[in-house]
């Protein structure tokens, strides 16, 4: 066979392997994407849909977003069509449907300089978030959640009061004004015992963890520059490591950086410390201040001052020194998702079980699977998806307790008509491996609104 012979058939094998093309450019998930979307909302025809999007979670493509909207969408169709087995074997795709080699965008570029001790990170895709149906149907909801205003916040807060007052008028028959006043006294009975068992834990000597420095730190640099809401960002990573929450820092993108920096400068907000480093005023953390820089692009890093010298000196070095652990299950969760969080080994076995007595810790430690560290996605549509994953090499014990948890939700959902509804959404199961245990939640609209005027 001549090397031209052999140089087309390699050629042909490679084309067969990629992601198939239709006329005009559009890749074979764009057009099952878009084809399902037409079944589902313009023919209204569900089983022309779910063939579609079905086709969908088999392509192997970088549009990530398209197969989790399909996903999404499979769910709700799923659920009009009465198919909970096909449903749940849909969820348990999540994690795997349309992957290829890509790595690409999961954190900001200066996350890769995070300290080597940081072991938890949570990051947040604001815009994408907030352009989902769902935030928009939900806006009351997304923007309390979004404000860095107080005042906003109150507001909101008195109109989820109101609203949950109204729907106990309704379920009760009392007055809205009884209501109020029953709602009202429930919410100041609430906040008091949860008073009162902080007090008791400070009073037998169980200090309070910590609050990381982008506790109280994110709105305070909103409002600097700004901005009376975090939803007008693009996207954030939040880490910390789990032996000293002070050990913390937070990675941000925000549109116009360098604009609302010199404005920030000029009244006041921010002190200058140096090139593209800024004191935040007047917090104060730990009796130190809180440091803000420019290190690459329109991220801004804030953190304490030791925190911050050792990410500009890593930067400086031009070398990675995120943990590889930390690496390993960032790179893990589809690229797509609109909020994610990643923990190691280590880290979810001190969080877990740091406050446990030595015995009891013990016992839970020989009976639960191992975990390899800890993944969590959340991605939003019409519905709200939340995922968990948690890598172990013990599935023996992984099996088990996949057992035990769902024959406790299918007894909840017997004894309680309620409960069902909540949970005929929520799935536990093992991986196809056996080597990870899976939770899937998907929730409504209508759910949410629920949940927030219980």
């Amino acid at each position: 066979m001549s090397a031209r012979t052999l140089l087309a058939a390699a050629s042909l094998a490679l084309l067969a392997l990629a992601p198939a093309s239709v006329r005009g450019g559009e890749s074979s998930a764009e057009r099952l994407h878009r084809k399902g979307v037409h079944c589902m909302e313009e023919i209204e025809r569900r089983d022309c849909a779910i063939e579609h999007f079905e086709a969908l979670l088999d392509e192997r493509t970088d549009r990530r977003e398209l197969v989790t909207d399909g996903l999404l969408r499979l769910v709700k169709l799923y659920e009009k069509e009465d198919r909970p087995e096909d449903l749940k074997a849909a969820l348990r795709r999540f994690w795997d449907a349309g992957k290829t080699d890509t790595r690409r965008g999961h954190l900001p570029y200066t996350a890769r300089f995070l300290p080597k001790d940081f072991d938890v990170v949570f990051h947040a895709h604001m815009q994408r978030l907030m352009a989902a149906p769902l935030a928009k149907q939900l806006d009351e909801i997304a923007e309390y959640v979004m404000t860095c205003d107080p005042h906003v916040r109150d507001q909101l807060d008195d109109v989820r009061i109101f609203r949950k007052a109204q729907r106990k008028s309704r379920e009760t028959g009392v007055t809205v004004q009884k209501a109020m006043s029953d709602v009202v006294a429930e919410e100041k009975k609430r906040t008091e015992a949860y008073k009162k068992r902080r007090a008791q834990a400070e009073a037998e000597g169980r200090p309070r963890r910590p609050e990381p420095v982008f506790a109280d730190a994110t709105c305070q640099v909103a409002r600097a520059l700004g901005d009376d809401t975090a939803a007008v960002w693009t996207r954030g990573a939040f880490a910390l490591a789990h032996g000293d929450f002070t050990r913390s820092a937070a990675i941000i993108e925000i549109p116009d950086l360098a604009a609302k920096l010199e404005a920030a400068v000029a009244a006041g907000r921010l002190l200058p410390r140096g090139e593209r480093a800024y004191a935040l005023t007047p917090l104060r953390y730990h009796g130190g201040e809180v440091l803000l820089r420019v290190l690459d692009g329109g991220e801004l890093v804030v953190a304490p001052p030791g925190v911050m010298n050792e990410i500009a000196a890593n930067y400086a070095r031009g070398k990675r020194t995120l943990p590889r652990e930390v690496d390993r299950l960032v790179v893990g969760v589809p690229v797509d998702a609109g909020f994610f969080a990643v923990a190691t080994e280590a880290a979810v076995r001190e969080l877990g079980f740091g406050g446990m007595s030595k015995g009891r810790r013990g016992l839970l430690q020989l009976l639960l699977p191992r975990p390899e560290g800890l993944q969590m996605a959340g991605v939003a549509h019409e519905y709200f998806g939340f995922f968990l994953r948690m890598p172990t090499d013990t599935p023996l014990k992984a099996g088990a307790l996949v057992e035990i948890v769902q024959r406790m939700i299918a007894n909840q959902a017997e004894a309680d008509s309620e409960s069902a509804d909540f949970l005929r959404l929520l799935d536990v199961t093992q991986a196809t491996d056996k080597r990870a245990l899976l939770l899937s939640y998907v929730m409504s609209r209508r759910q949410i609104e629920t949940i927030v005027l219980r």
